[in-house]
Parts: structure tokens; C-alpha cells; sequence
């Protein structure tokens, strides 16, 4: 499974939009992570899908608060948190009633914990699938219009910020579902490392940060969600959805030691695979020191990576004091280490 690239988005997708309505703000465009509508002169509704899964090898516990914080997180870079949500249930071929019964009763503890109300939606089992996608699922929330962020609005100058490690969601998955193969090409304590951090792929906290010190004065421009093709992919997206350049140190790319292992163990680049847990955010540059302090005082990990530039002077990378062209996202590799180690028969 891997995103649309950005041509068929810009030339196929964002062009099919239905019947136009003016209350529409932000309709579906590459790089940007949730939809808004205006609802009155003041309030806004963000809006933001994203498919279900069951992974059977990491049980249908994980497989809930996957399905669910991910897509919490896409509705958290616009600043508000998720309040409302309708799943379509869609069940491979796998799971029995003791199953339904035990990943519905996780959806609706996760959903709980963060508060989010869910109104409906569809649930059938389907003959023939297979795969581990489990169905979709579509999250709302209700806010002041003026305090709604989208990744459509940074703006030349602007510093770039990311939380937490690269690769966070990628190595994690990986570590847990094949756990034997990694401890036996790492030392343990590396590969439980990494399966504890599976645990902390939410943004919602850094948002919420940000939401608070906005209030003050708009001093973070906008927020871009990682996910496919990781923190350098998101960059790319970031800068594009926003009309701007982009030039991104690679060398300042935040990625933990066990992060690192479990990428190499697997031929992945961990600046480059899927890292939802990271937030990227655009900031001014005089105040990106009190935004990196607050973040840091929620116990979250925060550095500069980069900056927005001019759309004329393109996008790229710095590696090694090197610059290089940043490329349109690739499809992530991930996709194709997860599916041959499957067919290999590791565990």
C-alpha cells in the first residue's frame, strides 16, 4: 500500500471534487492531511479518513490503536483534537465474531481515552480479503476557523521543526511482528526497545502544545503529520502543499539508536520509511526556541531540521555539507520489506 503519487493527486484527484460548495476551505490537495469546512462566520470542521488495519502478528489490541491514532494524528496537525468518528468495518476473510467482538471493544477504549465520540458507520465481513486492510475510517472535529492550521500555510522563512525519532512507526511494527529475526541479529533490550516505542506514534500531545501557545500569538505557521516515505518524504509534501522551497539537513534529522538498528537489519533508511509519531512544524525563526522548550517540557524530543524557502529556489537536501535535489517521494520501502519477510517466513 502506498500513497498517490503527487501527479495523479494534482491532475486527477484534487481536480474530481464533485459538487463545488464555497463552504469548503480546503479540499483535497497532495501533502495536506485533513480537509476544512466552514460551518458558521467562526467555526470550522476538519476533517481527515484513513484505512483500518488488522495485523494479526501484533494482535488485534495494536491493531486498533494503529488504525485509530493514525488518523487522529492527521486531524491533530490542524490544531484541534479528533471529537467525532464513523468506521466502516470491512473484516478479511481472518477474523471470526471473537475477533470482531475484540477489536470493536479496542476501538471503543482508544476512542474513549481520547475522547473521541463515534456515531456510526458500516460493518460487513467480505468474502475473499485477505489483506490486512480491515475497512476505514473518518474523523471530525468542530473549532474556531481562525485557529485551524493546515500544512497549506508556511510561508517563506519559516524554520522547520520535527518531534520525537524518524522511522518511529516502520521500525516499531517491524520489531514486534518479527521479533525472532530481530533478536537475532540484535541484542534484545534493542528489539523491546523498539516495540515499546509502537506506543507513542500519537502527536496529539505536541499539537495540543501548539494549540496552547497559538492562542497567545500565531507563532506556528502550520503542522504536516509523518507517514509514507518518512520525515524527508513529509518535507517534500510539506513544502509543496505550502507553494514554498524547502532545504532539509539531513545530518539534523533526529533518529534513536534502536530506531537505526532495526532499520538496518532491514535495508531501510529510517529518515525515508514510514515515522508516524513525528510532527513536522513550521515556525517563525525568532520564536522557535520557545516552541522547542515547551515541546521539550512535555517530555517530547524537538530539534530544527530545516527551512521554507522561496518556491523559486526548488528543494533539497544537505547531506554531509552536500546538497542534493530533494525528489518527489518514491514509494516507501517498507511496504515491500514488511510483505517478502512475511513470504520468507520470518517471525
Amino acid at each position: 500500500m502506498n500513497k498517490l503519487n503527487q501527479s495523479l493527486v494534482d491532475t486527477v484527484f484534487s481536480k474530481k471534487i464533485g459538487f463545488a460548495r464555497d463552504s469548503v476551505m480546503q479540499g483535497p490537495a497532495y501533502g495536506v492531511d485533513c480537509s476544512v469546512v466552514s460551518i458558521t462566520d467562526n467555526l470550522g470542521m476538519v476533517i481527515a479518513s484513513d484505512p483500518l488495519s488488522i495485523i494479526p502478528q501484533i494482535g488485534m489490541d495494536a491493531s486498533a490503536f494503529l488504525s485509530l491514532q493514525l488518523a487522529a494524528n492527521d486531524i491533530a496537525t490542524s490544531g484541534l483534537r479528533p471529537q467525532y468518528g464513523q468506521f466502516v468495518l470491512s473484516f478479511p476473510n481472518f477474523v471470526d465474531k471473537g475477533g470482531f467482538e475484540h477489536y470493536c471493544e479496542f476501538i471503543h477504549q482508544y476512542a474513549q481515552k481520547m475522547e473521541i465520540a463515534i456515531t456510526g458507520g458500516h460493518t460487513s465481513f467480505v468474502a475473499g480479503n485477505n489483506s490486512t486492510l480491515a475497512g476505514g475510517l473518518t474523523l471530525f472535529a468542530v473549532g474556531e476557523m481562525e485557529n485551524i492550521l493546515t500544512s497549506t500555510q508556511a510561508e517563506e522563512g519559516d524554520v522547520l521543526l520535527m518531534t520525537k525519532t524518524a522511522g518511529l512507526t516502520a521500525t516499531s511494527v517491524l520489531a514486534m511482528v518479527f521479533s525472532n529475526f530481530v533478536n537475532s541479529k540484535l541484542e534484545k533490550e534493542i528489539g523491546k526497545r523498539a516495540s515499546f516505542n509502537f506506543w507513542n506514534i500519537s502527536v496529539l500531545l505536541e499539537a495540543q502544545t501548539v494549540s496552547m501557545l497559538n492562542k497567545h500569538a500565531k507563532i506556528v505557521t502550520a503542522m504536516h503529520d509523518v507517514t509514507e516515505g518518512g520525515v524527508i518524504g513529509a518535507a517534500y509534501e510539506f513544502a509543496a502543499a505550502s507553494n514554498n522551497g524547502i532545504c532539509v539537513d539531513t545530518d539534523k534529522i533526529l533518529v534513536s539508536m534502536e530506531s537505526t538498528a532495526i532499520a538496518n537489519v532491514f535495508d531501510l533508511d529510517a529518515k525515508s520509511t514510514i515515522g508516524a509519531g513525528s510532527m513536522l512544524i513550521s515556525c517563525k525563526p525568532d520564536k522557535k526556541d520557545i516552541i522547542i522548550n515547551q515541546i521539550q517540557r512535555q517530555g517530547i524530543p524537538c530539534t530544527v531540521i530545516g527551512k521554507f524557502l522561496s518556491e523559486q529556489e526548488g528543494k533539497y537536501i544537505i547531506s554531509d555539507n552536500r546538497e542534493y535535489e530533494l525528489q518527489t517521494p518514491s514509494a516507501d520501502k517498507y511496504w515491500e520489506v514488511f510483505s517478502k519477510s512475511i513470504e520468507n517466513g520470518l517471525s
